[in-house]
């Protein structure tokens, strides 16, 4: 069964409500226009047992390691397990390496996804799908409730209401304040957040992101920055964020032009320039992919697309090119790693069924040439 339509009908909150009183199990995919961005939310018998967005920059590894519940070195040893096989999440592997201990998994997760769920609810223009079935989530750690999710959202925004003049909201870019010339001044008594805050006030990144780097939520950071905002310590402006997408976007466009029209050097040196200036763009290392491939350059494509996913663990698209990237150059694992993967995420695209049955004939050619092997 499933349940579909634009965000300007039907709210994200009505739409979380009814799958928690209807009891459902199944994936709601949630997709907004502007900026361009998607996440997705795992329901089991109505409780969220998972939920992550794309453009988030809040890692599970990271909150683990801020925390101090998890070192860099496990750290780095589960994700190359999980680079090895991408349709197991991250969460297992440290769970089965006995790297973390259950609760504090427990309640990393948890945190995620509620403020996953809080980032997205607002959402007015867009689009939602609900397809009723099994999750394949497994070994499920942690589940938080619709309801509770929702009254801390309404919370949140009367509360805003009186931020905002003051802190707009999570994408506006914190600077530190010009100080005064000569002025006699009291020492400022600043508590022991506002100094872990004000460490990673660059003038570049905006609130949600500085929130994701210590692991707090972008609304309890947007409270002590009105506080350092009011001493005069902070300024606020308004972020970049959109513009920078914009240009991405329509450099992208420029790029997929180029390539359609056969101009392939030209779309590789546009390409450049935007990589310099965006680095660590998965949308980028996508197209970045494709003119790879257009240069007869297999394993550049290869790990362009490997980058791709890197950078953007939701991307169905960048799995879904990595296979066919990776069979042409012979790498019939990796190809089935990426696939697999994209079929993981791929909830409801028509490509599934194509992808399913090239998988099977990877993995079958790949078990033909084991035994040939023997």
């Amino acid at each position: 069964m499933a349940i579909e339509g634009p965000l300007e009908e039907l709210d994200l909150q009505d739409v979380l409500q009814l799958l928690e009183s209807t009891r459902k199990t199944g994936i709601l995919t949630v997709r907004a226009e502007q900026p361009p961005d998607e996440a997705v939310v795992h329901f089991d018998q109505g409780t969220v047992i998972f939920a992550a967005r794309r453009r988030s920059t809040r890692r599970l590894g990271q909150l683990l390691v801020r925390a101090g519940k998890l070192t860099e070195r496990a750290l780095e040893e589960a994700l190359d397990l999980q680079r090895q096989n991408p349709s197991k999440r991250l969460s297992d592997i440290l769970l089965d390496g006995e790297a973390v201990r259950r609760e504090d998994l427990e309640r990393a997760l948890v945190f995620q996804m509620a403020e996953t769920l809080h980032e997205i609810i607002p959402w007015r223009e867009g689009y939602f799908h609900f397809e009723e079935r099994p999750t394949g989530q497994g070994n499920v750690v942690a589940r938080i409730k619709v309801d509770s999710v929702l009254m801390e959202t309404a919370r949140r925004s009367d509360e805003w209401t009186l931020l905002e003049p003051k802190v707009p909201g999570p994408d506006a870019v914190p600077t530190l304040a010009v100080a005064p010339q000569a002025v006699d001044t009291a020492p400022l008594e600043l508590r022991p957040e506002h100094w872990e805050i004000l460490a990673e006030v660059d003038g570049e990144r905006e609130i949600r992101q500085i929130a994701a780097a210590i692991g707090r939520s972008s609304f309890d950071v947007a409270k002590s920055l009105f506080q350092l905002v009011e001493l005069g310590v902070v300024q606020i402006r308004e972020a970049r964020g959109r513009s920078a997408a914009r240009e991405v976007q329509e450099g992208a466009e420029e790029v997929e032009r180029l390539l359609a029209a056969g101009a392939t050097e030209e779309a590789a040196l546009r390409l450049a320039e935007l990589e310099l200036a965006y680095p660590d763009r998965a949308d980028l290392a996508l197209v970045g992919g494709r003119v790879m491939a257009a240069l007869g350059r297999p394993k550049a494509a290869v790990e362009a697309f490997a980058r791709a996913g890197e950078l953007d663990p939701l991307s169905a698209d960048a799995q879904y090119h990595l296979g066919f990237a990776a069979i042409r150059t012979g790498e019939l694992g990796r190809a089935s790693q990426a696939w697999r993967a994209f079929l993981r995420l791929a909830d409801g695209d028509p490509r599934r069924k194509t992808i399913a049955h090239a998988l099977a004939a990877a993995e079958t050619l790949l078990k033909l040439l084991g035994e040939e092997a023997k």
